[in-house]
């Protein structure tokens, strides 16, 4: 046979085989492309679904702790109005004694006989403060309770 036309079939051969691998391997890369856009759509959309969905619990959670907060102050508004009303009341009890001269006092009684010692022996000052002090008391009462219910509100059940 013809030197020549060996050298030709066999470069015709290389050279289908060359053309055929490299259609083969952009079709494939096309193939992978194809599969690689269609996986980040579904995950895009997957992402999407699940932001929509931590936002809607987020506005239940926050609508769960206005109303919370709403309850809170209200009660505060309440126990604040009652120790409005108290002290109002507690301004006609007498003034503490006048202190005496000495610092030290020669008895050991806090201005009420021990055997009935009660709130109505108490004078307006002392009222006064322990009515505020139960006031702030029961405010915090209330800011506890919330906090107490909020947390419960996000624990996992």
């Amino acid at each position: 046979m013809n030197p020549w036309f060996i050298l030709g079939a066999t470069l015709a051969v290389a050279a289908a085989g060359a053309g055929g691998l490299y259609k083969g391997h952009e079709l494939g890369m096309a193939k992978v492309q194809q599969a690689w856009d269609k996986e980040k759509t579904q995950q895009y959309a997957a992402y999407a679904e699940a932001q929509e969905a931590a936002r809607q619990k987020e506005q239940e959670l926050q609508a769960s702790a206005d109303k919370l907060r709403k309850d809170k102050d209200a009660e505060i508004r309440n126990i604040n109005a009652r120790a409005a009303a108290l002290a109002n009341s507690l301004r006609e009890r007498p003034s503490r004694p006048a202190a005496e001269a000495s610092a030290v006092s020669s008895t050991a009684s806090a201005g009420c006989a021990p055997t009935s010692c009660t709130g109505a022996g108490l004078s307006r000052e002392d009222a006064e403060f322990l009515a505020g002090e139960a006031a702030r008391a029961d405010e915090l009462r209330a800011a506890l309770k919330q906090c107490h219910a909020q947390y419960e509100s996000l624990r996992p059940k």
